[in-house]
C-alpha cells in the first residue's frame, strides 16, 4: 500500500534527515513543503538547498497569521503557536491533497515541547496519528501506518535535546547526508527580539516593515506605538534608510559620521506639546546612543517623511545627563 507523505521542510539537516528515514521506514511518495514567515530569515539558503537536494518545494507564505503571535499568551510562545500556525496550513494540504502523513524534523524537548504538548497539538488540529516525527517516534504514541504495520518503527528514532546536534550529524553521516545543510533562521528564536514582538504587538498592528525595524541593535521604545530604531554604521544606516515611511521622521547630527535615527509615532494623536516632548527625548536618545558627551547641548536635525525642509533642534546637556545616569 502506498503512503503519500507531506514534509515540513526548513532546509536544516533535522527537516531533511527526517524526510529520508521516513521512506527509509516505508513512505512511499514524499512532497515537500516550505512555509514562507517574516520571522524566517535565510529563505535563500533554503531553496538553494532544496535545488541541491533534487528537491520540489512548493512554498506558501503565512505572514498575515505569523503577524497575529504577539496576541498569543502562553506558555509554548514562542514556538508553541509557531508550529500551531505551521501545522494547522499543513493539515489543509493533507486533506485537500490526501496525503496519509505529515512529516516533520520536531524533536521532543525542542523548542520547549514536550511529548504531551506535540500529541495536543496534534489532537487540536484533528491530526492525531498522522503527524510522524520519524527523530523521536519510538518516543510517541505510534501513526496509524505504523498501527497499520506500514512503516518499521524500529527505524524511526528516539532523538531529545540532548545532544541533539552531535546525534543528528552522526545518524546523517551513517545515511550518506551532508551534514552541513543550512536551513532557515527564525528571529523568534532570539529572546531580545521576541521580547521586543510581544511589547510593540500589543500597541500596533505589526506590518513586515515594522518587524524589520525591530531587528537593529539599537530600538527604543518612548511610549505606547513610539519607537525609535538608531543606526550606528554605515551598513545599518543603508537598510534603515529603505525602511523610512511618508509618516516616520528622520533625526541625524550635522556633523560627519552622524547617527541616523527613525522616529515612528502615532502623530495624529498627538497635541504640539506631546510631539515637541517626544522629539526631544528621541533626539537626545540618539546622541546618547552614539555616544555623543552630556557636557555641552548639541543640534539635531530633524526631517518628516519625504520632506524636503529640514528642522533643527537644540538639545540641552541635561537630557543627555538623565539618559547617561
Amino acid at each position: 500500500m502506498a503512503i503519500r507523505g507531506l514534509v515540513l521542510f526548513s532546509g536544516s539537516l533535522a527537516s531533511f534527515l527526517a524526510a529520508k528515514i521516513a521512506e527509509k521506514a516505508g513512505v512511499t511518495e514524499l512532497s515537500y513543503v516550505f512555509f514562507r514567515s517574516p520571522f524566517f530569515e535565510g529563505e535563500e539558503r533554503v531553496l538553494y538547498s532544496a535545488n541541491k537536494l533534487g528537491i520540489t518545494l512548493r512554498c506558501v507564505t503565512l505572514k498575515r497569521a505569523f503577524l497575529r503571535l504577539s496576541e498569543v499568551n502562553g506558555q509554548l510562545f514562542p514556538c508553541g503557536p509557531c508550529r500551531r500556525i505551521l501545522l494547522a496550513r499543513a493539515a489543509r494540504l493533507l486533506r485537500v491533497k490526501k496525503f496519509d502523513l505529515l512529516i516533520t524534523g520536531e524533536v521532543v524537548g525542542k523548542g520547549g515541547l514536550g511529548i504531551e504538548e506535540l500529541l495536543s497539538l496534534d489532537e487540536e488540529l484533528g491530526l492525531s496519528g498522522r503527524v510522524l516525527r520519524p527523530l523521536s517516534a519510538k518516543l510517541l504514541p505510534p501513526t496509524l501506518p505504523e498501527e497499520m504495520g506500514l512503516l518499521q518503527r524500529d527505524l524511526l528514532g528516539d532523538l531529545t535535546v540532548e545532544g541533539l546536534e552531535a546525534r543528528l550529524r552522526a545518524w546523517a553521516e551513517e545515511m550518506g547526508i551532508n551534514a552541513k545543510v543550512n536551513g532557515r533562521h527564525c528571529l523568534l528564536s532570539e529572546p531580545l527580539f521576541a521580547r521586543r514582538f510581544q511589547i510593540f504587538g500589543k500597541e500596533a498592528v505589526l506590518t513586515v516593515n515594522f518587524l524589520r525595524l525591530l531587528e537593529f541593535p539599537n530600538v527604543v521604545r518612548l511610549g505606547p506605538g513610539r519607537v525609535l530604531v538608531v543606526a550606528l554604521t554605515p551598513a545599518e544606516q543603508v537598510r534603515l534608510s529603505d525602511l523610512f515611511l511618508p509618516e516616520d521622521m528622520r533625526l541625524y547630527v550635522p556633523l560627519p559620521g552622524s547617527p541616523l535615527g527613525l522616529l515612528r509615532a502615532p502623530w495624529a494623536k498627538m497635541s504640539p506639546g506631546e510631539r515637541e516632548e517626544l522629539l526631544q527625548r528621541a533626539a537626545a536618545h540618539l546622541l546618547a546612543l552614539a555616544g555623543f558627551s552630556p557636557e555641552r547641548p548639541y543640534t539635531v536635525c530633524l526631517r518628516p517623511g519625504e520632506a524636503e525642509e529640514t528642522t533643527r533642534l537644540s538639545v540641552a546637556p541635561e537630557l543627555l545627563r538623565g539618559l547617561a545616569s
